[in-house]
């Protein structure tokens, strides 16, 4: 229907209301028919329109014709592989920021994976592709296309409301329009976000293991992960992006990228934060930086070791909640200065009925109506009534807390926390 109401009610003639859903479209490369066919296959039922083509020419003449949400490339094809045509597309204005994941059976060294992040890749799969992995980051990507052309549409339908309406009738359509749009954007934002931490909670090599981030705003700039590493041990990792919202967490999204692609061939924890830091350093905004603690836990040893670059400490308590190993600073935050060194320490890994914790000063620094901060001593206190307790249940005891104490003050930072507990 055309047209839209305004505060009372009335029909605005003029107005065109954007469609809900407007067809997305994907570009597939490969010069494997079958290859293509496939990725075709396991994208179906998403909704979307794809697109193939069988050599990089042929992609830049879809790319110059049309407009996608996501390109999956192949790395490897004759003539022009897909280096070369993801540096041409960046190359055209209008597909400068068009997300590409590259496709790989072969290039899997840190020198292919780098430049393919250098000519703008948002990610890198290895063939032989698993399905659910495929669809879930291509569901991603397309969440995110599809919320910002609403968010499109939206705002030329406030333009011409600006256009048609009095002042009055304006500011009180623009408040409803503001307040309908910023829940929406709340909704889709902490669902896109979430995806990238890990999904249920995990026991993995020999680890009860539960995690939980709240954002202060729509989303936010802290990071948690646990996650197997090559070599059968385990890496825990909490980051802190400075500031919330929108901007760190694309830039919380480029980090976890980088880490995910460093513990695939790196073990020590010292080269990842270097290579993590030079990384980071390149994109980075001006005055914006990222703290992380990463620590690997190694089963077979019954080490853990950590680098700590800036963040707030981690903790080792005993058994009788106290704490026995602090994981302070090794370093500066990530992104401060293009080089730098970020000694790591190796300590005994957590044994059974001890506790490992992870968090971000958003908790300890959270304050109630009196302004007192939570601190850290009440963080020691839920350790020690709930310390034979499950890893979920001490990370829900933490944010119970959390909240109680700060009642209906709102929170001024992300807040994140890691519980890690050794199984018998």
């Amino acid at each position: 229907m055309n047209g839209t109401s305004n505060a009372e009610g009335e029909h605005l003639p003029g107005l065109v209301e954007a469609p809900s859903h407007a067809s997305v479209k994907i570009l597939c490369v490969d010069d494997v028919p079958l290859n293509l066919l496939a990725l075709e296959t396991t994208l179906t039922g998403l909704g979307l329109e794809i697109v193939k083509a069988h050599s990089g020419p042929e992609a830049l003449r879809h790319v110059l014709q049309e407009e996608f949400a996501l390109i999956l490339m192949d790395v490897r094809m004759p003539d022009m592989d897909g280096f070369e045509t993801a540096e041409l597309i960046r190359q055209r204005r209008r597909s400068q920021t068009t997300p590409i994941i590259f496709l790989t059976a072969v290039d899997r060294d840190d020198v292919h994976m780098f430049k393919g992040y250098s000519l703008g890749a948002v990610d890198y799969l290895f063939k032989p592709i698993v399905p659910e992995v495929l669809r879930s980051k291509v569901g991603v990507f397309v969440d995110i296309h599809r919320k910002t052309e609403q968010i499109k549409k939206q705002a030329e339908l406030v333009r011409q409301l600006q256009e048609q309406e009095h002042q009055r009738q304006l500011l009180e359509t623009k408040t409803r329009f503001e307040t309908e749009r910023l829940r929406d954007e709340i909704r889709l934002a902490r669902q896109i976000q979430q995806k990238l931490f890990p999904g249920a909670p995990k026991q993995k090599a020999g680890f009860d293991i539960c995690g939980a981030s709240f954002p202060a705003d729509a989303t936010g700039g802290d990071y948690f992960d646990y996650l197997p590493t090559f070599d059968d041990a385990l890496a825990v990792v909490i980051g802190d992006v400075s500031g919330h919202g929108l901007g760190p967490a694309l830039l919380m999204a480029e980090l976890r990228a980088f880490l995910w692609a460093f513990l695939r061939t790196k073990s020590d924890v010292s080269e990842i934060m270097a290579l993590l830091n030079e990384a980071l350093e390149e994109d980075a905004p001006e005055g914006r930086f990222a703290t992380l603690l990463l620590a690997r836990l190694d089963p077979v040893q019954k080490t853990c070791t950590y680098a700590n670059s800036g963040h707030v400490p981690g903790y080792i308590f005993d058994r009788a909640g106290k704490p026995k190993e602090i994981f302070k600073a090794t370093g500066l935050p990530l992104a401060v200065l293009p080089t730098g060194t970020f000694p790591s320490v190796t300590v005994a890994a957590p044994e059974t009925g001890e506790l490992l914790l992870f968090l971000t000063d958003g908790i300890t620094e959270c304050r109630n109506v009196a302004e007192e901060p939570f601190g850290l001593e009440r963080i020691f206190e839920v350790i020690r009534s709930h310390q034979q307790k499950t890893a979920c249940d001490v990370v829900d005891a933490i944010f119970q807390a959390v909240s109680d104490f700060r009642a209906n003050e709102e929170p001024l930072d992300d807040m994140t926390t890691v519980v890690v507990k050794p199984l018998e």
